[in-house]
């Protein structure tokens, strides 16, 4: 109450309460020093000055103003938000997939610093921030990105490497097939075995770690070896192109390396072979690229 006057009606009230049609969606307190501030969807008939203290489904907020700007809302939302999701999507496409979870024990959990790096190129992407209460997924708040990148891209488990020298690449489409020639038929006929449908390929490339605005050739070295422990692991990895393929890859056979004319300018020959959709749940799970499948297709 201000002077006697609320902008809600009560008996104690200058002038009753008008009626409305439209929907309070925003206050704004300005130039004042306030104690507290409640809303709520509930209807007060009585209103005795004795402003609930438990907070409930209808409670929109209970701002006590106890030396901070929380309005109450922080401290109700970590005693019922069980985890927080980052769920994603590509812009028009329907389904939004689990990445990340994060259970809420504090009013710190809810800041989240999360780097997605399994994105193709040339592509717009929702992400969606969402509450979990009562194992349920509340209202999402979400935004949109676009990933842009001039270059190839190696991406493991825990880092992830650019191929933007003197790259060369070859990718074939491979599908199981026998071709059999009958005895006595002019023309062979083609045998389509199983379902196998996959990409592999080579990538030739130059390493060399780029940083303060320069390339560091003369320690080119401890980098390539550092490139060749990353792709010799055994584990999965995703190749991403400069024009929006992506590819999740196992890397197979030996790492060659060339001396092209001078000692510090060495490239790395790389053949790989898919191994899984980069775009599934399930596959990025198993590959150990995020730690939930909540989503599993």
């Amino acid at each position: 109450m201000f002077i006697g006057s609320t902008f809600a009606g009560c008996p104690e009230t200058i002038y009753g309460t008008g009626i409305r049609d439209e929907t309070v969606t925003t206050i704004t307190l300005k130039n004042m020093i306030l104690d507290e501030l409640y809303a709520t969807k509930d209807v007060l008939i009585k209103f005795d000055w004795n402003i609930p203290t438990d907070w409930t489904f209808n409670t929109y907020l209970h701002a006590l103003y106890h030396n901070d700007l929380y309005a109450g809302n922080v401290t109700y939302s970590e005693s019922i938000v069980q985890k927080i999701k980052i769920k994603k999507r590509f812009k028009g496409t329907f389904t939004w997939k689990t990445i990340f979870e994060k259970e809420i024990h504090s009013n710190e959990d809810f800041a989240i610093e999360f780097y997605d790096y399994l994105e193709p190129s040339n592509t717009d992407i929702e992400y969606a921030y969402v509450a979990v209460i009562s194992n349920a997924d509340m209202d999402t708040i979400s935004t949109s990105v676009r990933s842009e990148f001039d270059c190839y891209f190696m991406v493991g488990q825990d880092e992830i490497y650019p191929l933007d020298l003197d790259t060369e690449t070859t990718t074939q489409f491979n599908r199981e097939s026998k071709t059999i020639v009958p005895i006595g038929s002019k023309y062979p006929y083609v045998v389509n075995n199983g379902v196998a449908r996959y990409y592999s390929g080579t990538l030739a490339a130059t390493f060399i770690e780029f940083k303060d605005d320069d390339y560091d050739v003369d320690n080119g070295w401890r980098y390539r070896n550092k490139i060749d422990e990353f792709l010799a692991d055994g584990r999965a990895k995703i190749l991403k192109t400069f024009e929006g393929n992506m590819y999740m890859v196992n890397i197979v056979g030996n790492l060659p390396r060339t001396v092209n004319e001078h000692y510090q300018n060495v490239s790395h020959q790389i053949e790989w072979v898919e191994c899984g959709d980069p775009t599934m749940i399930s596959d990025l799970y198993d590959n150990g690229f995020i730690d939930t499948d909540v989503d599993r297709e």
